[in-house]
């Protein structure tokens, strides 16, 4: 029973205000840190197209990482479903998404149209040249 031990003098049910105020500020941080992956993957598919079955297969990667990070977050800490975890790490997840994901996304989004728009008129240029 030793090993299940996490705060001295606490079983893993009884974390305490502090430790789950603890707990649910690490799943707000692994929230925020997987809101942001998934908006550097949102611009790799901005800038570079992919078809349906990569866009899936990133997709499902993506939520067997989120699955396996809230597994570890609360087994390590508390050996029982805390739904404050999800509710933390949703929360921080949809606030990137929204504060950053958004704007982010559609700007970069327009700049890489310009530039392939850039790329395909200098293409064209030179092409016509050789043709």
């Amino acid at each position: 029973m030793t090993l299940l031990r996490i705060f001295p003098g606490m079983l893993p049910m009884q974390l305490g205000v502090q430790g789950e105020l603890r707990v649910f500020l690490l799943s707000v941080a692994v929230g925020a840190a997987l809101g942001l992956l998934y908006q550097v993957l949102r611009l790799l598919r901005a800038a570079l197209p992919h078809c349906r079955v990569a866009v899936f297969v990133q997709d499902l990667l993506f939520g067997l990482l989120c699955g396996f990070c809230w597994f570890l977050v609360f087994s390590f800490y508390s050996l029982s479903m805390r739904w404050f975890i999800a509710f933390g790490m949703g929360l921080a997840a949809l606030t990137v998404h929204c504060a950053v994901g958004k704007p982010l996304v559609s700007t970069a989004a327009r700049v890489f149209g310009v530039i392939r728009e850039f790329l395909a008129k200098t293409a064209r240029k030179i092409r016509g040249r050789f043709v």
